[in-house]
């Protein structure tokens, strides 16, 4: 019987350590940002046929203080041969705007960053409605100094009402 009772208190001493270790891991939330980065031909700021992905480009998340406006958390990352990014941001940041923007360009005939400086939000908090830990962001763009021929004709399909 005493064998028994000493099994017991073991038992139940693991599953009080292993549900101490559980809640001291659900303090941090992890994110997964992930977004695109591509080479905007046609100088358009929007995605279109011509677009190219960007291998290779730098960004960075950041997340400002809403009243502050002071940077709370900074995460810089990098695409893929798709021109696709992932970054794993720790923590929730509910009280913080947060955006990725644009840092490097690959590409030297496509590095320009528009006027309007491009930002994908992202929301990083439970607290919102989304209860998983994927985000995604809106994609981000670089420029070329000029648009390609081609682009022309994009921009005349635009023009033409549909039938």
């Amino acid at each position: 019987m005493a064998r028994l009772t000493q099994v017991a208190i073991i038992l139940a001493a693991t599953l009080c350590f292993l549900s101490l270790v559980d809640v001291a891991d659900s303090h941090a939330p992890k994110f997964i940002v992930e977004g695109k980065v591509y080479c905007e031909v046609c100088r358009a700021n929007f995605t279109n046929r011509y677009s190219e992905p960007m291998a290779g480009a730098k960004v960075k998340l950041e997340c400002k203080n809403e009243v502050t406006e002071s940077v709370t958390y900074t995460l810089e990352g990098e695409t893929n041969e798709k021109g696709v990014y992932t970054l794993t941001a720790e923590g929730d940041r509910g009280e913080d705007l947060c955006a990725v923007t644009l840092v490097k360009s690959s590409m030297a005939d496509c590095a320009e960053i528009p006027d309007e400086k491009p930002a994908a939000e992202v929301t990083l908090t439970l607290n919102n409605g989304f209860h998983d830990e994927f985000r995604n962001a809106n994609p981000l763009a670089f420029t070329r100094k000029e648009a390609l021929p081609e682009c022309a004709k994009l921009f005349k399909e635009l023009e033409e009402p549909k039938r």
